[in-house]
């Protein structure tokens, strides 16, 4: 903070300097005293851009080798339907996110590389198609041996598989299970991956609040998303819908499920459920294929 106090010395030097030239009726200098603070005030900003940096540089993105791109194509059902060119970046995305975010394998030391991709894919697949892939202030994935309670412990009864934190001291954290992420992906067709399914309600936190209403969304474009939630809520309850009866517990719930519909089996949504799948459409800007 010390290395920046000569600037603001020198803007209130230069600003105090104006009202006493224009009283003066030297228009041309203060006109001329205006221009050096504009310029000082541009130099001062890429002079602090530099030195944030340097502070805090963003990590070195992880560089994922042939081996690592293998197990991607053998292990990633939604990475092998990818183009050359969409494998690349979603390599990219997978890497970045490694760099980014801390991922804990708890009762282990050092987490499992394959913990890591499997992770960071659920991920990327869940943003995928998005004009942008923030992942918000999410810090770190806990990775369980196992289900865990409402209190996020381990526990034989444990029927939870996955949680975003809203609030609170982990307001930073999202927890899985292993098993149950690993299985996510063993079928790549069953409308199930709790991985994705978490991170579609880390998308839908991204604007404040957990609500099921996408953020990118306009007001007028919400109205007509809740009436689309609506109607297919109402025909799970009465059978009628091949969406899973979870998505019918909440809104919330209705998103990150068809999320996960949505990115596995987009086909069968769009013959079984045309206009959600459009909504769909409209949110992930699939083009890069």
């Amino acid at each position: 903070m010390k290395r920046f106090i000569p600037w603001v010395a020198l803007f209130l030097i230069l600003l105090s300097s104006i009202p006493f030239l224009l009283k003066s009726e030297d228009t041309s200098a203060a006109k001329f005293l205006g221009f050096i603070v504009v310029v000082a005030i541009v130099v001062a900003l890429w002079y602090w851009r530099i030195q944030t940096r340097k502070i805090s540089p963003r990590n070195q993105r992880v560089k994922l080798n042939v081996n690592d791109k293998y197990w991607l194509e053998e292990n990633i059902p939604f990475y092998k339907t990818l183009g050359k060119d969409s494998k690349q970046i979603f390599a990219d995305r997978v890497g970045i996110f490694i760099a980014d975010v801390q991922i804990t394998e708890v009762g282990r030391n050092i987490t499992e590389k394959e913990t890591c991709f499997y992770v960071a894919c659920s991920a990327v697949i869940a943003f995928w198609g998005l004009p942008y892939w923030n992942y918000g202030d999410l810090r770190e994935v806990l990775v369980y041996p196992s289900n865990f309670d409402i209190d996020n412990n381990l526990n034989k009864l444990g029927v939870v598989q996955g949680k975003v934190h809203h609030g609170g001291l982990m307001n930073n954290t999202m927890i899985l299970s292993l098993p149950t992420l690993i299985s996510g992906f063993q079928i790549g067709n069953d409308k199930k991956n709790v991985g994705i399914h978490e991170f579609a309600h880390l998308l839908d936190k991204s604007d404040g609040e957990i609500d099921g209403q996408p953020p990118m969304l306009g007001m007028e474009d919400r109205k007509a998303w809740i009436t689309i939630v609506n109607a297919e809520i109402s025909k799970i309850k009465n059978g009628k819908s091949s969406i899973p009866d979870y998505a019918a517990t909440s809104h919330s719930e209705f998103f990150a499920v068809v999320v996960e519909y949505y990115k596995e089996c987009p086909k069968l949504l769009r013959l079984k459920h045309p206009e959600l799948f459009n909504a769909m459409e409209e949110l992930f800007d699939n083009k890069m294929d």
